[in-house]
């Protein structure tokens, strides 16, 4: 589906939607089926909708994107950043992507709902993570400010997210989620908006089981059941105007 995609030089969402849901049936066939392991069924996904969403965004925006090692943040001496940009000093530019979910499979003979890991299940934990890596890189952005006088020296006060949203780098997170229920996605959905508060923007996309007959066919969740400003499409083109926006004031 990757290289195709590469062939197709697609520069939305909209573009490649189907065929992930293709690929993910494929994936996750494999994982049900105990023929992936345990390492692919723990990264396989997220590293592949990262490398999507970067491929998309390097359409879109007409850049490349990096991968940047050990960039420093205020606390933590070194982050290691999936997808960022520029690719020499301060990054301006950082996105996280997250996919979770997963079918029944012969590693967890003890999941007791035959549509296998709720989408939900150790998301928090996800977002807690990527949300102080953030903060960190904004406070760290924000003490270079201060130092070379371009900043005004101003902590969060009484209002965190309103000074985050102040500092780069801009920051997105995109969440692909597996879901088995209406009230799994609804708290994929508060975990989303919780990220919301410390993310510049947050995207989700959704999709779900058609039958428990058929656990790893799928069917996107309708968009409908999804706040707008969530829908992975909508975040995905803020993110290129962004892109294009520091593109132009790099020399």
């Amino acid at each position: 589906m990757y290289a195709a995609a590469v062939a197709m030089k697609p520069k939305s969402w909209t573009q490649v939607e189907a065929d992930f849901l293709v690929g993910m049936e494929g994936f996750d066939a494999n994982v049900a089926s105990g023929f992936a392991t345990q390492g692919d069924w723990q990264n396989g996904k997220g590293d592949f909708f990262n490398d999507l969403l970067a491929l998309l965004l390097e359409g879109c925006a007409d850049v490349t994107l990096y991968s940047r090692g050990r960039v420093p943040g205020l606390i933590v001496a070194r982050h290691n950043l999936d997808v960022t940009y520029p690719n020499t000093g301060t990054v301006l530019f950082t996105l996280e992507a997250k996919a979770v979910g997963a079918p029944k499979h012969p590693g967890n003979p003890a999941q007791k709902n035959p549509l296998g890991r709720a989408g939900s299940a150790d998301l928090d934990k996800r977002v807690k993570e990527g949300a102080f890596k953030v903060i960190d890189l904004k406070a760290e952005y924000g003490r270079i400010e201060t130092m070379t006088g371009a900043g005004s020296g101003s902590g969060p006060g009484g209002n965190l997210t309103s000074w985050l949203r102040q500092m780069m780098p801009f920051a997105y997170l995109f969440i692909a989620a597996r879901v088995v229920s209406a009230g799994d996605l609804a708290r994929v959905v508060g975990q989303a908006q919780v990220a919301a508060q410390v993310f510049d923007h947050v995207g989700l996309f959704a999709y779900q089981p058609k039958s428990e007959k058929a656990p790893t066919s799928y069917a996107a969740v309708p968009k409908a059941s999804i706040p707008t400003s969530l829908q992975l499409e909508k975040v995905l083109f803020s993110a290129c105007q962004d892109l294009t926006q520091i593109k132009g004031l790099q020399p």
